[in-house]
């Protein structure tokens, strides 16, 4: 016990002195935890410095300079800029290591034959080759001691936040637990290989009917340290010759690519949401696979229209649509000062209205959207953050392949179709009736209360307490109030039309005789009617009022 808390005191110590030696000195400079000078001598650029700090610390704090990358919403661009240049320059632990771990899990037997050389290798874990019954299969080995290791990082790195986040100059910039978290979350299921088997268990199911690869899981070999499954005959991503390719090809795996990531997102709601190069396969005959399932995305169905709703308003310069999907996703909250944040999401919606929607890069308008979080101190929903990671990264995938594909015009298609989901679905004839039904009520209601009010008149049992000022003017809004309910009713039954209009037209001529066609043709006949019958009425009272 005594030497696990000086262990976790001399990991503090050097963390703490890590920084400083690159020049973070200041961010302590409040805290009880060291006293010291600046070194003003360190003349590299901000982000340089945390990067190399990064890598020096090790796993955990790779890992986290890795998701501060994709968090524009808190960290500055210019050290943005330096943290995506981060790598995990890590080398293989030794065959021997592998089958310790192996023997420790009572697995090791099970296996007919195991090469040496791994063929991936990672901070977390590397991968081997194997066999089993004759098959050929994936073995992913976690790290030995790479939990214990990063554990106690969160542990020191959670006592660390606290006071920083108390003490720090830069406290109301930052929000250092929050940062810890995050990457604790993040972390702490990446070391536990039972999420990923999960994660791809999940996504196989989802994605039965679309054209990709995903892995078989051998839940009999796996356990939290192993993760084994079938090994697809591919090659990543950037690992072949695109220049062979023909274009043709190239468009064709483009799109292909393009289409699988959009229909997880916005039809399954749940998604691969690591689409690097290295995560991508490319088989012989050109079909693709999926690999590393450490992170999988979520959206809801509101998260969906709202997200097709911001894209939308964006691309149509709707700036109303725009701050409605910014309320909707939770981005904007109470204490923000409307008039400024809306100003500046009008700039941003400005700002590509003028281009080309080939030209748009869905990662710039992402970024731009964190930033402007950052700026009023927001905070993103993770599945808005985890979606802007994922397709920035596969615009970074699809360039590879040296091909003018644009992932916002391929988003047009389905955020539109949506959107009119969504519309359609709120023109239900089950929606349409429950309104009808409301005002037949309100019919119904009003006729007795009048003729009671009436009785009372005649009877000189009525009496009024209430002292009108202007009323003549209360009259005129009375009679204004009026007009708008009158006009509700037609627009009510405008909408029937409109409803059965749309559903027609988007039925086929073949489906014109089946009995969606007649219920078509009833919903037109009886928007029409009742159009027609309160026109009429309207039309007879104010003949009469004229009289």
């Amino acid at each position: 016990m005594a030497n696990a808390r000086k262990r976790r005191i001399n990991r503090l110590r050097y963390i703490t002195n890590v920084f400083i030696k690159h020049g973070f000195g200041y961010v302590f400079s409040s805290t009880p935890l060291v006293r010291f000078r600046r070194f003003s001598e360190n003349r590299i650029n901000r982000g340089q410095r945390l990067k190399n700090a990064l890598e020096e610390l090790g796993t955990t704090f790779i890992k986290m300079g890795q998701l501060l990358a994709n968090r524009p919403d808190l960290v500055p661009e210019d050290i943005i800029v330096e943290l995506k240049k981060l790598q995990e320059n890590v080398k293989p632990f030794s065959f021997e290591e592998v089958k310790n771990v192996l023997k420790e899990e009572n697995l090791l037997e099970k296996f007919e034959y195991i090469e040496k050389e791994p063929i991936a290798t990672a901070s977390i874990g590397q991968v081997h080759i194997g066999y089993v019954n004759g098959q050929k299969v994936a073995i992913k080995v976690r790290r030995p001691n790479i939990d214990n290791e990063v554990k106690t990082d969160i542990e020191i790195l959670r006592k660390l936040a606290s006071i920083l986040d108390r003490y720090s100059p830069v406290k109301s910039i930052i929000s250092f637990s929050e940062i810890v978290n995050e990457l604790a979350n993040v972390l702490l299921h990446e070391i536990d290989f039972r999420f990923e088997q999960s994660n791809m268990k999940k996504l196989k199911k989802a994605l039965s009917n679309k054209e990709v690869i995903i892995p078989d899981v051998y839940d009999e070999l796996s356990s939290d340290k192993v993760l084994v499954t079938s090994f697809i005959e591919a090659k990543t991503l950037n690992a072949i010759d695109v220049d062979s390719l023909p274009q043709i090809e190239r468009i064709r795996l483009g799109k292909k690519l393009i289409n699988l990531y959009l229909s997880q997102i916005f039809e399954l709601g749940i998604f691969h949401a690591d689409p690097h190069p290295g995560n991508i396969l490319i088989t012989n005959d050109h079909g693709i696979a999926f690999v590393d399932f450490g992170m999988i995305g979520r959206l809801s169905s509101q998260d969906k229209e709202s997200l097709s709703t911001l894209l939308l308003g964006i691309v149509l310069n709707d700036k109303k649509m725009a701050i409605k999907a910014f309320k909707e996703l939770g981005i904007i909250s109470r204490g923000v000062d409307a008039n400024k944040f809306y100003k500046e999401v009008e700039n941003i919606v400005n700002h590509y209205i003028n281009q080309p929607i080939a030209s748009i890069k869905i990662a710039e308008i992402f970024n731009d959207v964190f930033k402007l979080t950052f700026k009023y101190k927001l905070k993103i929903p993770e599945q808005l953050i985890l979606l802007g990671r994922t397709l920035s990264l596969l615009e970074n995938s699809i360039a590879i392949l040296k091909v003018d594909l644009n992932i916002l015009e391929a988003i047009l298609p389905y955020v539109n179709r949506l959107i009119l989901k969504s519309r359609l679905s709120k023109l239900r004839l089950t929606n349409i009736l429950n309104v009808l039904f409301s005002y037949f009520n309100l019919f119904e209601f009003l006729p007795k209360k009048v003729e009671t009010i009436l009785d009372k008149l005649e009877d000189d049992e009525f009496i009024l307490n209430i002292e009108l000022k202007n009323l003549d003017k209360v009259l005129q809004r009375i009679e204004r109030l009026a007009n708008k309910f009158s006009l509700s009713i037609i627009l009510l039954s405008v909408s029937i039309i409109i409803a059965g209009m749309t559903v027609g037209g988007l039925l086929s001529p073949a489906l014109y005789k089946t009995i969606l066609s007649t219920w078509y043709l009833w919903a037109l006949r009886l928007g029409i009617l009742i159009l027609i019958s309160l026109i009429i009425v309207m039309l007879l009272m104010i003949i009469r009022k004229e009289k």
